[in-house]
């Protein structure tokens, strides 16, 4: 601790600042080498987790704040899976957020998401319940279907996509708001569940 405090008093916020500025850049530059796809230099803030990179596609102007968790995961236990996440132009995604398939989370152009936004088509677990005496990290992952997410969408703080769900243009999904069903375009949503609130 007391190292700690030397260094902070020797150094100062803008060393550190400028450390972190250049992680993020090597980080950004070593993902962008591995993605499957990308149509421009894609930009992650360190720290971040990325897994999956050739399953995972990005057009231009990504931008992605601290603590990411993009995960496209394609084997879990005895489970086999052909992941897939592509990501559209010009998406912006917040700190802390994290979207992870086994199936398909497709995200449009001009999206932008707020802090802690959790994006999923799979579960841990069968639907009937059959494996409900496991512990939920010994069950197999399932996915009830894709994850598709329109142009030009605005995802609220915490909310929370599972899967199944198509998203239509336009769409506002407000705050802390659990989306289980799809969301026809130029909605407004909120709730959990979300639910409707107005549709131009």
């Amino acid at each position: 601790m007391i190292i700690i405090k030397l260094l902070s008093h020797i150094f100062g916020y803008r060393f550190f600042s400028y450390l972190n500025s250049m992680y993020s850049h090597l980080i950004s530059h070593s993902v962008n080498r591995k993605l499957r796809k990308t149509d421009g230099f894609s930009r992650f803030q360190y720290p971040s987790v990325i897994k999956g990179l050739e399953y995972i596609e990005i057009g231009k102007s990504f931008q992605a704040g601290s603590r990411l968790r993009l995960q496209a995961i394609d084997h879990y236990r005895n489970g086999q899976f052909s992941p897939k996440i592509i990501i559209g132009d010009n998406v912006i995604i917040n700190p802390n957020c994290q979207i992870v398939a086994i199936n398909k989370i497709e995200i449009g152009s001009n999206v932008l998401m707020a802090s802690n936004v959790f994006i999923s088509d799979h579960a841990h677990g069968r639907s009937d319940f059959g494996d409900v005496t496991l512990a939920p990290e010994k069950r197999e992952l399932s996915s009830k279907g894709p994850v598709i997410i329109g142009d030009n969408v605005w995802i609220g703080q915490n909310v929370s996509i599972l899967a199944n769900v198509i998203i239509g243009d336009n769409v506002i999904i407000g705050a802390n708001s659990v989306v289980t069903k799809s969301i026809v375009a130029n909605s407004i949503v909120a709730g959990a569940p979300a639910t409707v609130l107005k549709t131009i």
